[in-house]
């Protein structure tokens, strides 16, 4: 049976962004120029958009403008140039766990049950990574087209930008707008590519190895099966005959189980401290979009620009949190594949009993379940998913209360 070549609508779409920003490892070493000046590009964009958002955060605040507005756009940023500047520290680490992956999970022969394992990997894959890169992508388009919307509503010689410069400049006129307005659409393209793309190639990695957990488990389960199942009444001297090939098997199990548990402890090294990070801002990030949909007076375009973040932070939050869940979950259940093997028909002799206790073993290795955590403080599942929602409706109702409150004076 000849290895097929896995084929995946997300793995295609996280490695086009990826290699959009330079992040992603070829073996055509003529596009490694190309890599290093796509990545100088994205730095110089998100360090340009770093200082843009600064002055404009500065310059609200001084003249009473809308801050809240202002906030949320700083730190949407704020996320995108953290994560940018953890994945280079880790880059290594990140494109080696692609390759690996590459390797060992996506171009390797499977039987029947594996390769439905795979394929429901890989539909919800491509179920969140489409989803949330279409709402990130209308979000950017919502950012581009409101400068039209405000034309049109004022005189013809006013045009505005995407975003306030606080430049001493005739940036209202020709040729300066048109520059600008490209200039300002280019690092737009950049930080929103940075908000997802990494969340949406952890969001692949982690449920393809809970998908190779499931198959361990299958595996197993199956461990001690023959082509025609062993049943009570078979003989001794047949299981005798099986019991080594048996034993071998289960110790290319094992060494499964050990890589695994190292992919994991590598996708931790690499994504814990982004993990942290959107834990403790995206309750404060969904608060601040919340206010912009519901009580801010804006735009249209601008609020629809909301509505789309406010939507996409509630599915990148589920992605990761349900993704991290996956891994947990079925790390746990290889337990379960160990102790349903049947082990109970093999003879007592030596090769049988180091059988038994190395299923003991792995069947205690597994209780220890492997887990993604948010910088060691604690493990992330769906209910940090439940915390951070309510976390988050919380500071919008005192958040709205407030305003009431100022209205009201």
């Amino acid at each position: 049976m000849k290895t097929e070549i896995y084929v995946d609508v997300s793995i295609n779409l996280s490695s086009f962004f990826l290699k959009n920003i330079g992040l992603w490892e070829d073996n055509d070493p003529v596009d490694d120029c190309r890599r290093k000046l796509l990545r100088s590009l994205l730095v110089f964009c998100l360090i340009v958009s770093v200082l843009i958002c600064g002055r404009d955060l500065y310059f609200t605040y001084y003249y009473n403008g809308d801050v809240l507005y202002i906030m949320s756009n700083n730190l949407s940023l704020t996320m995108s140039v953290v994560k940018v500047f953890i994945i280079i520290a880790h880059q290594e680490e990140f494109l080696g766990l692609i390759m690996y992956m590459q390797q060992h999970f996506w171009n390797v022969n499977y039987d029947f049950h594996e390769r439905e394992i795979l394929s429901s990997c890989k539909k919800i894959c491509t179920i969140f990574v489409s989803g949330v890169s279409l709402i990130g992508i209308c979000a950017m388009l919502c950012y581009i087209i409101t400068p039209f919307f405000e034309h049109a509503r004022r005189n013809e010689s006013e045009r505005v930008l995407p975003f306030n410069m606080w430049l001493k400049l005739p940036l209202s006129v020709s040729p300066y707008y048109e520059i600008m307005f490209i200039f300002q659409i280019m690092n737009l393209y950049y930080v929103g590519i940075c908000y997802f793309c990494f969340d949406n190639i952890f969001c692949v990695m982690a449920i393809h190895l809970a998908g190779q957990f499931r198959i361990l488990q299958y595996r197993l389960t199956t461990l001690c099966n023959t082509e025609t199942q062993i049943s009570y009444k078979e003989s001794e001297s047949m299981l005798m005959k099986r019991i080594h090939r048996f034993y071998k098997k289960l110790n290319q199990y094992i060494r499964d189980h050990q890589a695994l548990i190292n992919i994991c402890d590598k996708l931790e090294t690499v994504y814990t401290m982004i993990i942290l990070i959107q834990v403790l801002v995206f309750s404060l990030l969904i608060c601040l979009f919340g206010y912009q949909v519901f009580l801010a007076n804006g735009p249209t375009t601008r609020r629809a620009s909301f509505i789309f973040l406010l939507i996409g932070a509630m599915c990148l939050l589920f992605t990761f949190t349900y993704s991290c869940n996956c891994v947990m979950e079925h790390s746990d259940n290889i337990a379960i594949g160990a102790y349903s093997a049947l082990w109970t028909i093999m003879p007592m002799n030596r090769p049988g009993k180091k059988l038994r206790n190395d299923l003991i073993m792995v069947i205690m290795r597994s209780r220890r379940v492997c887990c993604l955590t948010a910088n060691g403080f604690f493990p992330v599942s769906l209910e940090t998913y439940t915390s951070i929602l309510s976390t988050a409706v919380s500071y919008f109702t005192l958040l709205r209360n407030n305003v009431e409150t100022l209205i009201e004076e």
